[in-house]
């Protein structure tokens, strides 16, 4: 998608005080699980998501190609070798380094678009002592590819040996094409699903001060931040791809699945909501949705995709009423 936009876009006068930039307020959910349903938003929000340039779009076209280059490459799968672990877990090691690393390079080293669509005007943090070396994207790198890329790749090989092997279900296109794209199309859903309960267990006292905190040192977020989480806490966020265990599928699935939780934690801790080269909107990055939880800390624990931050009184839609409805939630501290 390719709109013709003026450079230096001002924020939102509704968010003014609050952001250097922010998109339009209130923000929203998933139209497909808002009442009165609205067919119309339905259709353009999946258009939007599956048939423009976007984040899941390129997961699922990484996933598509990833697999029918690489499964010569892997072999049986149905015998595990450390050879063909190692191979996934090298992809997914250079695949983190070349969208979070290519992002932090474009947007906060070459600064290509300046504050332009950046939700916070600083860069990063001044001064590094709450993080490991010091330094915030040190901090960042060594969480995301030490850990991060590990727990992501364990949950990856399992489901890959345990389908090929026969000791979970598996999933042909050629056989159920409906089931196969259901699959891919509700995968967001459970994301959302599963990470907001993950994410209100890890902010009980106890999970929060010596397992989520690290992860939360990132106030002013950046690309590197998106998976630069503690062990313990990778170990339960990559676990929504431990479902291929049980629901029928296919190994596209699995990947994308993998990409949806890490690549797309990436873009939406870019910290800027647009991409924008030569004057033009390339590609929607930031989940202000997520924004506002790093802010705030206690609200909008899952995302958009699936409201249950609207079921349970745990949603900020980025207006001024809700954060005097959470200072009212929280009340004085």
């Amino acid at each position: 998608m390719s709109i013709k936009i003026s450079s230096h876009k001002p924020p939102n006068p509704t968010t003014r005080e609050e952001w250097n930039f922010a998109p339009e307020v209130p923000i929203g959910n998933n139209p497909l699980f808002e009442w009165p349903l609205n067919l119309r938003n339905i259709l353009t929000y999946h258009r939007d998501y599956w048939l423009t340039l976007s984040e899941v779009s390129i997961f699922l076209f990484l996933a598509v190609a990833g697999w029918f280059l690489h499964q010569s490459l892997l072999g049986d799968l149905s015998r595990f070798e450390w050879g063909w672990a190692a191979h996934v877990y090298l992809r997914n090691f250079v695949l983190l380094i070349i969208f979070a690393g290519g992002l932090h390079w474009l947007l906060n080293r070459q600064k290509i678009q300046g504050t332009d669509y950046k939700y916070v005007a600083q860069f990063g943090h001044r001064g590094g002592g709450r993080f490991s070396f010091r330094n915030q994207v040190h901090d960042n790198i060594f969480w995301s590819l030490a850990s991060g890329v590990l727990f992501w790749s364990f949950y990856e090989i399992l489901v890959f040996w345990m389908q090929a092997s026969g000791r979970a279900p598996s999933l042909n296109f050629a056989e159920n094409p409906a089931f196969f794209i259901g699959i891919l199309f509700f995968t967001g859903v459970w994301i959302a699903f599963h990470f907001y309960w993950v994410h209100r267990f890890l902010h009980l006292g106890f999970m929060y001060k010596y397992v989520h905190a690290l992860h939360h040192r990132n106030v002013n977020v950046g690309p590197w931040s998106g998976i630069s989480m503690h062990p313990v806490e990778h170990a339960l966020y990559f676990s929504s791809m431990a479902i291929h265990l049980v629901v029928p599928s296919h190994p596209i699935h699995v990947m994308f699945h993998g990409y949806m939780l890490a690549l797309s934690a990436v873009f939406g801790h870019t910290g800027f909501h647009m991409l924008v080269v030569k004057n033009r909107e390339r590609l929607m990055l930031g989940h202000f949705h997520h924004q506002l939880h790093h802010r705030y800390f206690e609200c909008n624990y899952g995302s958009v995709d699936f409201p249950l931050d609207k079921f349970f009184g745990t949603f900020h839609d980025g207006t001024a009423e809700a954060r005097r409805r959470l200072r009212n939630r929280l009340g004085p501290r």
